[in-house]
């Protein structure tokens, strides 16, 4: 799953459409959630925005928990 397929589904999860997303995450129109979501690639920083914004957070884990217990949780400032 790719980040744009996971910003689609946390949309469906909640109910919202494209023009709900940009309101909450302080876009002005729908078309600047379409333009990022249709895009060859989205930034990290709108990524984590948009989760942000319907009230998910990103976290960062190790694939060898075993030798590697890092955790990181990134949050979205403005």
């Amino acid at each position: 799953m790719n980040e744009k397929e996971i910003i689609k589904e946390a949309m469906k999860s909640c109910g919202w459409n494209q023009e709900t997303l940009a309101l909450k995450a302080g876009y002005k129109t729908q078309s600047a959630v379409g333009n990022r979501l249709n895009g060859s690639s989205m930034r990290v920083d709108t990524f984590v925005k948009f989760l942000s914004a319907m009230g998910y957070e990103v976290i960062i884990k190790s694939t060898s928990p075993n030798t590697n217990k890092n955790e990181w949780r990134i949050s979205y400032e403005e």
